[in-house]
């Protein structure tokens, strides 16, 4: 049973924890997504509305007619029911007289008396109550499926990347939600090759995940059949369309790198990947438009092939990184990522990774991200004689 020192210690940490700038954002973040997502089906015509008092009602309608759709049936009632209740909590006495007069005499009086006490707010706030533990019970209950799908996730993303001779590797994640739709995976071969899966998974949240962990299933099963870009992108493909349902999309890079700085790569709908020169210079992209994995069986994925210099980097990012946006909703874009690049020309594959990754995060600012954050950089070092 809570004591008055656990409501007093829960105050106070209430109070400590909320600042000035945690109050504006419910407004200026929190309630402008929430409001985004309750009138997503009519944002066109509420855009279009130019009379600020008529969008401004539109919009009212709109977040409340979002805000039913989205309750169980049993709860909408309870919600018809706290707005009835409140409308007469605000009632006040009402009352009528009507009279007939003839030469000063009153021949008819008519008088009725209405009064709704604050009773009925009393009974708004109890249901209103009932209705927010029930919403968390199952926001709980969401959320603990939630957290074991991202342990899951967590456990597919490599937390060490492998330390190979004539090879610098680094990469970050950061997921907008709970569970994230974005891989990576590096995993060398008995022959010494390296095989890396980059990806970006369509969705956020459960269903990416997924995705995610159907395609990394599949990649790392492959490896052992036919290691080869066109190989991987063909099973990969026909395992998403026959398990994926018709939004099960999976845009990736593929890369088959041997000891030499050969590469073989495919890209399947997703943002080229920038071979840099050793001066930070973009001197080559992979990739072209193409489908992404999960559309349709069979496609194929042209293959490229090429080879790293010392000194030369190819840099991966997902459009998570290029589609940011600041407060005034413009994109971080593919340019700042290529400058990013050009200021690190001797840096270690970590340390581009960390620029690109902080420079997204102070572009975005107070934002939460809208969607997944993933960086990677494959760099080509002289192999260290043998001792």
């Amino acid at each position: 049973m809570p004591s008055g020192g656990d409501w007093l210690d829960l105050i106070r940490t209430t109070f400590r924890t909320v600042g000035r700038k945690d109050l504006s954002g419910l407004y200026a973040h929190e309630w402008a997504n929430a409001r985004n997502r309750l009138t997503a089906d009519h944002s066109d015509e509420l855009a279009r509305e130019k009379n600020r008092f008529k969008r401004f009602v539109r919009t009212t309608n709109a977040v409340l007619y979002g805000l039913l759709k989205r309750l169980a049936p049993t709860r909408r009632v309870l919600f018809a029911a706290v707005l009835l209740c409140f409308l007469f909590g605000l009632q006040g006495p009402l009352s009528s007289t009507s009279s007939k007069t003839s030469h000063g005499i009153i021949h008819k009086t008519t008088q009725w008396t209405f009064y709704f006490d604050n009773g009925w707010l009393f009974i708004a706030l109890v249901i209103l109550v009932l209705m927010l533990a029930m919403e968390l019970v199952d926001k709980i209950n969401y959320r603990d499926e939630l957290e074991l799908a991202r342990d899951l996730q967590a456990s597919l993303i490599p937390r060490s990347l492998p330390q190979l001779p004539g090879w610098e590797l680094a990469a970050y994640n950061r997921i907008a939600n709970t569970v994230g739709g974005d891989i990576y995976d590096f995993v060398p071969l008995p022959d010494g090759r390296l095989a890396v899966l980059f990806g970006d998974a369509s969705g956020h949240g459960m269903a990416a995940g997924l995705i995610m962990a159907v395609s990394h299933a599949a990649f790392r099963t492959q490896l052992d059949i036919d290691p080869r870009p066109e190989a991987m992108f063909a099973t990969l493909n026909r395992i998403l369309c026959r398990t994926g349902g018709p939004r099960a999309f999976f845009g990736c890079v593929y890369l088959l790198l041997h000891p030499d700085g050969t590469f073989s790569s495919a890209v399947a709908g997703h943002p080229s990947v920038l071979h840099l020169s050793d001066r930070g210079t973009v001197s080559g992209r992979l990739g072209k438009g193409a489908y992404p994995l999960g559309i349709r069986d069979p496609l194929t994925w042209d293959v490229e092939t090429g080879r790293l210099e010392a000194g030369e980097r190819l840099l991966l990012y997902s459009d998570g990184v290029s589609e940011a946006r600041d407060g005034d909703a413009n994109e971080y874009g593919d340019e700042r990522v290529e400058a990013a690049a050009r200021r690190q020309p001797g840096g270690s594959a970590e340390t581009l990774v960390s620029t690109i990754s902080h420079e997204v995060g102070e572009f975005c600012g107070d934002l939460l991200p809208e969607d997944d954050v993933s960086v990677a950089v494959i760099g080509r070092i002289p192999a260290r004689p043998s001792e």
